[in-house]
């Protein structure tokens, strides 16, 4: 499989002109679906723009909460928790491609058992993919449950070595270092991506410092995040860089 750029989308209105373009250069949209933010509006339209570029649509669900963007864990009800997934499914009928977003996508990842109550509702839903990271806990409940997966790497943000796991996740978005700010960077970390299936990791050394760890993340998707500043600019070299080159890893 070539891998696909997927881009969070439809999170700014209907009509930001980072985003409309952006749909001319990504392979898969994650489409928000009004938990973290867009509603039926964005939902049609970005949805509309993806048939014409012949975009592959995900829908981009989170925990409802529109307050921190969906970006922070929460101590919900299971209950509750699927009835908001339900009405946010309910906007992309038919779409049997999901990517979970931020504090639901961490907490996913981490949580075996959220992880097989979210992979048991997908397939319930007639879900048949599932954008998740290389050797989370979601990627093994959806593998049981005979779950397409299509492992996720990121462009624009840094990875550190979760000390308990040793598995390669996203650094705290309120971590300065957490977010790659210069487009060089960013395609240098995409670029080994591509070829090896690692990144450099940062771990810390004890002295208060950080230092890289080379860490696996074979990936078949690598997001850009659509808020990014360089996000249109990526995502066109990205897919530049994508067309001249093949994975050499598994």
């Amino acid at each position: 499989m070539n891998i696909r750029i997927n881009c969070d989308i439809g999170e700014r209105g209907p009509d930001h002109p980072v985003d409309l373009a952006l749909m001319e250069t990504i392979q898969i949209a994650n489409i928000a679906c009004g938990g973290h933010a867009g509603d039926a509006e964005t939902v049609g339209i970005f949805r509309t723009l993806a048939e014409k570029n012949r975009v592959a649509v995900s829908a981009h669900l989170s925990y409802p909460d529109t307050e921190h963007f969906g970006r922070i864990s929460m101590d919900m009800a299971w209950d509750d928790l699927e009835a908001s997934l339900d009405r946010q499914m309910a906007l992309l009928p038919g779409v049997t491609l999901v990517k979970f977003h931020g504090g639901l996508y961490h907490d996913a990842s981490n949580r075996p058992d959220l992880a097989m109550k979210l992979a048991r509702w997908l397939k319930k839903k007639n879900v048949d993919q599932v954008i998740a990271p290389h050797g989370s806990e979601i990627m093994k409940a959806c593998l049981n449950l005979d779950l397409e997966v299509l492992k996720e790497a990121f462009a624009e943000r840094r990875y550190q070595l979760d000390p308990a796991t040793s598995r390669p996740v996203l650094m705290d978005r309120r971590h300065p270092m957490a977010v790659i700010t210069d487009e060089r960077s960013a395609l240098a970390q995409c670029l080994t991506v591509i070829r090896y299936g690692f990144v450099d990791a940062l771990s810390e050394d004890g002295k208060g410092g950080w230092i890289p760890r080379k860490a696996m993340v074979p990936c078949d998707t690598l997001c850009v995040h659509s808020d990014s500043p360089m996000a249109l600019a990526l995502a066109q070299n990205l897919a530049k860089t994508l067309r001249n080159e093949r994975p050499v890893h598994d």
